[in-house]
């Protein structure tokens, strides 16, 4: 068992490098997990190995250890009202402001990207809303996480086919192969415009040269503690292009008092020109 100053130390570590905000009562999985994780890694104290990892966020330890924590809860087209709205208004309006009308540049990031559902199912709306025209404008998806286990399912777009509804199974039957053991995958030129890579919300800078014009970020920024998540907010707000728009979850809110943003619906938001 943990002794209450590597909780202590585990809590306040995982809180200040990754914004995560810890229970101090850590559930039976998670202890279970952390004693695993310390006799796999040969580790007798873990408030002294977290002491000594500071210098190293992207230590492959670290990041064992964080998964501890990270549970994926994603399925596809959830809260597909979102999906209809992007379809409907949102790509319909990015279009609109574009200054180059007879080019097509449109830029989407799935921030918290868990294990690609998010990612595919705007890639299919993308696609229904173009048809054939999609492969002549440049778009695709920027999927990020800073899981890798939830990155590795989601670059290999591999899903097993009973834990998908019948009627999303049917949309997806146009983009997707069958597997022989009740799996279906998404063909390779679909997982081609998909670009998964690992990033920490909580990092202080984001690396991306060019802003989106639309941002997918549901249900991730709560788990973050009050501090780290209007952080992370300004420098997501600062990744999206004027004019473009924000997903949050259905039931979220901003948690700043930013002005530059009007709300359009459940969780959809879009930042004034």
């Amino acid at each position: 068992m943990l002794t209450e100053n590597e909780t202590r130390s585990l809590i306040e570590f995982i809180n200040k490098f990754f914004g995560l905000d810890l229970s101090e009562n850590l559930k039976p999985i998670a202890l279970s997990e952390l004693n695993k994780f310390k006799k796999i890694n040969r580790i007798k104290d873990l408030e002294d190995f977290l002491n000594k990892s500071t210098h190293d966020l992207r230590d492959s330890k670290i990041l064992d250890l964080l998964e501890i924590f990270l549970i994926p809860h994603t399925n596809f087209f959830r809260n597909n009202r979102q999906f209809e709205a992007l379809k409907g208004e949102v790509i319909p309006e990015c279009l609109a402001n574009m200054d180059h009308k007879n080019f097509i540049d449109l830029r989407i990031w799935s921030a918290g990207c868990s294990t690609g559902e998010e990612a595919y199912s705007i890639l299919v709306s993308l696609m229904e809303y173009f048809g054939d025209e999609y492969w002549k404008i440049t778009c695709g998806i920027m999927a990020t996480d800073i899981s890798r286990k939830s990155l590795g399912i989601a670059s290999k777009g591999i899903y097993e086919t009973k834990k998908i509804d019948n009627i999303i199974g049917q949309r997806l039957l146009e983009y997707t192969e069958q597997e022989n053991d009740g799996k279906l995958r998404f063909k390779e030129k679909i997982r081609k415009e998909a670009n998964f890579r690992q990033l920490n919300l909580n990092s202080k800078t984001f690396p991306f040269k060019n802003k989106f014009h639309i941002i997918f970020c549901r249900n991730i920024l709560i788990y973050f503690n009050k501090d780290s998540r209007l952080a992370a907010e300004n420098r997501i707000f600062k990744s999206l292009a004027n004019g473009g728009f924000i997903f949050l979850g259905d039931a979220e809110v901003l948690s700043s008092k930013n002005q530059d943003f009007e709300q359009l619906g459940n969780g959809i938001y879009r930042k004034r020109i």
